[in-house]
């Protein structure tokens, strides 16, 4: 909506830097204000260097970012949760602190339309019902908005190809042990290859 204040989640990886650049390319015919915001969950030895990255980048594109470190594994012991559900449940609560400091009306997520397709393969396997199997909504509780979610990953990428836009890759997003890895790195290329090419 012109006028809206909106925080972007920015990790410094593909999808929300392609996600921040496009809104500040959007912001002027919107009207809309841009505020980043990155947390660093302290998890992995890479993380120091992606908040650097992140730094740089918004001072580059001149927007405001908001950075907070987390206590992720403190959070998972003491709830007794997975290190990933802790670690989202700190993002969100960070997110949300970041919008009520910034007067934003709005919170933008970087998913995209692979994520997508996990998510509701991911609630299949897990026995969903149909809500689950709806998948991620554009919009949510009229805070969060995902602009990207119709967006092909491919497409993510040549975008910022063409932008000279550099990003971070994190290593996790390759380990097999988490569900939604192996169905981004074994299932999903085998349903594409030998079922349907177009199935995100």
């Amino acid at each position: 909506t012109p006028g809206d204040r909106v925080v972007v989640a920015l990790s410094g990886g593909p999808d929300s830097v392609a996600l921040l650049a496009v809104l500040r390319l959007l912001a002027p015919e919107f009207d809309c204000q841009l505020t980043a915001a990155h947390l660093n969950h302290g998890l992995r030895p890479e993380s120091a260097a992606e908040e650097r990255f992140v730094t740089d980048l918004c001072a580059a594109l001149h927007v405001p970012l908001d950075k907070e470190n987390a206590e992720v594994g403190t959070l998972r012991k003491s709830s007794g949760r997975s290190t990933e559900d802790a670690a989202r449940e700190a993002r969100y609560a960070f997110l949300k602190r970041t919008a009520a400091k910034r007067g934003a009306q709005r919170i933008a997520l970087g998913h995209h339309r692979r994520d997508q397709a996990e998510t509701v393969l991911m609630n299949l396997l897990r026995g969903s019902g149909t809500e689950g199997l709806r998948g991620m909504a554009p919009v949510r509780d009229g805070l969060y908005i995902r602009p990207l979610i119709h967006t092909g990953r491919d497409e993510i990428i040549s975008f910022l190809d063409r932008q000279g836009l550099a990003f971070v890759t994190d290593a996790s997003n390759d380990d097999v042990k988490h569900l939604r890895n192996r169905i981004r790195h074994e299932l999903l290329p085998l349903l594409r290859e030998d079922y349907n090419p177009n199935l995100e």
